[in-house]
């Protein structure tokens, strides 16, 4: 086949050709053209047309792993894993609930056996006061009959001293005896005159001091208490509304367990 044939078969087949360039295309001829042995690509008549990019995208390959059983495998032991280890949170929320439950009532009956106490303690403080003003007016009569009866008792001394000293005064005899007489007579004043004294600073001790310093203490005690049983009274409240809060928390945390793990995987865990 001569070489004009080749190349127009070519073109129209439009497979591009290699040629050594010695080869003369112009015209057939037998004759050997001494030539460079560089070899160049024959120029078809009409230039072939460039490929085009396929649109389609070219598929990624696939992951190896999705088809590997140890891949396989593996998934499934972590997926096992995973959901044994919620189901041991979950257990273990559970018994924490159920533990928090019982300090809980444990606490707040101890909080309300505090505010009971407290109360009865304010109710005998009460008492006591009432019963001390009570008894206080008594207390001080007691102290004014001793008082009365000391003042009595220095009246009448003195009345048998003045006494014995007319009777003793009109007789001249009998000196000793009347010295012994008139000398008892005025001890008993004296004594008379010292007992009205004590009794008279008893009175005034119980009445100014002693008497207003235990009413206040009264006072106080009962004050204590009020104060007692408002601390006792908000240690139960606020040991509800904790105890509330506390197990809120843990019934959502059992909740948030409890649920299908879909759900939590939807919410973005």
């Amino acid at each position: 086949m001569s070489a004009s044939t080749l190349v127009r078969l070519a073109a129209l087949l439009a497979i591009p050709v290699l040629f050594p360039s010695c080869i003369l295309v112009a015209k057939e001829t037998t004759e050997t053209v001494p030539a460079t042995c560089e070899t160049t690509p024959a120029q078809p008549t009409q230039p072939a047309a460039a490929p085009k990019a396929d649109a389609t995208p070219v598929a990624k390959p696939t992951d190896a792993r999705v088809d590997d059983p140890k891949a396989a495998e593996a998934k499934s032991r972590a997926k096992a894993r995973k959901a044994e280890k919620r189901a041991h949170e979950l257990e273990l929320a559970r018994m924490e609930l159920e533990l928090a439950g019982m300090e809980a009532e444990r606490e707040l009956q101890e909080c309300k056996r505090k505010a009971e106490d407290a109360r009865r303690e304010l109710d005998e403080a009460r008492r006591a006061m009432e019963h001390f003003r009570a008894k206080s007016p008594r207390e001080l009569a007691d102290k004014q009959l001793d008082l009365d009866r000391s003042v009595q008792g220095k009246t009448e001394a003195e009345q048998e001293l003045r006494e014995m000293e007319a009777t003793y005064a009109k007789d001249q005899f009998a000196t000793d005896t009347k010295e012994l007489v008139l000398m008892r007579h005025r001890k008993r004043v004296e004594f008379a005159a010292r007992g009205l004294e004590l009794a008279q600073a008893e009175f005034n001790d119980m009445k100014l001091v002693d008497l207003p310093r235990r009413e206040r203490e009264h006072e106080q005690k009962v004050r204590d208490a009020e104060a007692e049983l408002r601390n006792a009274e908000f240690a139960v409240v606020r040991k509800e509304l904790g105890n509330r809060m506390e197990l809120a928390r843990k019934r959502w945390a059992v909740a948030e367990l409890e649920r299908p793990e879909d759900d939590g995987e939807a919410k973005g865990e």
